[in-house]
């Protein structure tokens, strides 16, 4: 899963390009505007079940197939009216949040997608409770090549007069991938039909009480809401940000084109190893949730230890490289010419947002899903206060960047208090930052020596990047540590 996490990453940074390319800053700028409120909508579709199914499928006296035909009443019980009131009401919302009817088609066209990812989610759920990885990791790899691919044959024919409204275009591709993506889920769950139809059910009244729709509901709807406040700031950032830059002196244009570059360009960027923490934190759920029913706590303080000591490994290595050259990155792949007093504050504070994915993992696989609620509902009224109290692109990328860290701290201080585990961060950080350190020294020499050798942009960053991987490889090996205990 991992593994497909990080392409699947690496084919959404490549389709991100793309895509800038394709609408320019401008429009994209108008497309990341939209999505927060898509993300809203599907928050609401899914109705958290994927976590919660992923949980209770951990626990053996829970009989899946049951489960998943509640899960799935739940999903279609909330999933149609709210398709249908998307549909009729699509000028008024867009009016009264965006007040421009640009985006009436674009929320017309990402409708059908809700109802394919409301279904994936159960799917997807079921499968990592069994964590069963390959069917749903296969998925979201397809899904991905598919969009790239469908971009690149549009960016061929860009200048064809079927192309008129780009937007319309990009936006369309998202319920086409949604569909590709069910239906491979689909497929998979088929096969696994098979063999769960003749395995014998539990049948007692303690296993009928724990998939009963209350039981989802009160697993899910933390996750839910707290998913739906994520989605809520990303709305009021949409509206907040350009806002803001337009009292610093931007114009409706340049404010637009910016939020563009920074929420849809640089972010992307920056976020890149979410791909391992993101994998991570979906398999600590079962697995902590396994530990946790059996009373194993020794196994649940292994599984924190380890998953820290995972994230360590690589976002160390990684946010050093981003500051040192992470604006370099985002100029030779987007064009986004942002300066770095607003790269480097988002890239640390990212750095701790790594690290808070793992923990949100954690707390919801101890069953604790509201926790990460309250957490996210403190630390996003924290960033909103900031945006709303700065208004240049420093201030706003600090605002951000104190959201992700106080997050961290939040979830950080509740793990350690409910699994009462002492987490040893010399220990944790100390061998990838020991082992980082040539390669901060590294880069720095290689930029002077393909500045002295005019190499060109292309072959500097990549030769960049593929020595200090390289350096940071070696020398973690130098310091003792065993790629055995990684895998």
């Amino acid at each position: 899963m991992t593994a497909a996490a990080i392409l699947t990453r690496g084919l959404g940074m490549v389709y991100r390009v793309l895509l800038a390319r394709f609408l320019g800053a401008e429009g994209l700028g108008l497309y990341q505007m939209l999505f927060p409120f898509f993300i809203a909508l599907v928050t609401l579709s899914v109705a958290g079940t994927p976590v919660a199914i992923s949980q209770m499928v951990a626990d053996d006296r829970v009989n899946p197939l049951t489960l998943l035909r509640r899960a799935r009443a739940i999903v279609l019980v909330i999933t149609i009216p709210l398709a249908v009131v998307v549909v009729v009401a699509a000028r008024p919302i867009v009016m009264h949040l965006y007040h421009d009817p640009r985006f009436v088609p674009l929320l017309l066209l990402l409708s059908p997608a809700l109802l394919a990812i409301a279904f994936s989610s159960v799917l997807r759920g079921f499968f990592l409770g069994q964590q069963q990885m390959t069917i749903p990791s296969l998925a979201q790899v397809v899904e991905q090549l598919l969009r790239v691919f469908l971009l690149i044959f549009l960016l061929y024919f860009a200048k064809s007069h079927l192309l008129q409204n780009r937007i319309a275009v990009a936006t369309a591709l998202v319920p086409l991938g949604e569909g590709v993506s069910l239906f491979i889920l689909a497929v998979g769950f088929y096969q696994w039909h098979r063999q769960l139809v003749h395995e014998p059910p539990p049948a007692s009244v303690a296993s009928r009480r724990l998939v009963s729709y209350r039981a989802i509901l009160r697993m899910s709807l933390p996750i839910m809401f707290g998913r739906l406040l994520g989605s809520l700031l990303g709305v009021i950032e949409a509206t907040l940000i350009p806002r803001q830059l337009r009292h610093h002196g931007f114009t409706e244009v340049q404010a637009v084109a910016y939020f563009g570059r920074l929420s849809g360009m640089a972010l992307p960027l920056i976020l890149f190893p979410t791909a391992l923490t993101v994998a991570l934190s979906s398999n600590l759920i079962p697995a902590i949730a396994r530990a946790k029913a059996s009373e194993d706590t020794s196994t649940v303080a292994r599984l924190i230890q380890e998953s820290l000591s995972a994230t360590a490994y690589l976002t160390v290595p990684v946010t050093a490289i981003l500051i040192l050259m992470g604006t370099s990155l985002d100029d030779w792949l987007f064009h986004g010419n942002l300066a770095p007093t607003v790269f480097i504050p988002l890239t640390i504070g990212a750095f701790f947002l790594y690290f808070d994915i793992a923990f949100a993992g954690i707390l919801r696989g101890l069953g604790r899903t509201d926790i990460p609620l309250k957490n996210d509902l403190l630390s996003g009224a924290i960033e909103v206060v900031m945006i709303i109290g700065f208004a240049s692109p420093e201030g706003l990328s600090a605002a951000i960047a104190a959201g992700f860290i106080s997050s961290w701290w939040l979830n950080l201080k509740a793990t350690t208090k409910l699994t009462g585990v002492p987490l040893n961060w010399p220990r944790i950080l100390a061998k990838p930052t020991l082992a980082s350190l040539p390669l901060i020294l590294t880069i720095p020499a290689w930029q002077r020596f393909s500045l002295n050798h005019h190499l060109n942009r292309p072959v500097e960053l990549t030769m960049a990047l593929a020595l200090a991987s390289a350096v940071y490889l070696v020398t973690l090996r130098l310091t003792g540590f065993r790629w055995s205990r990684l895998v």
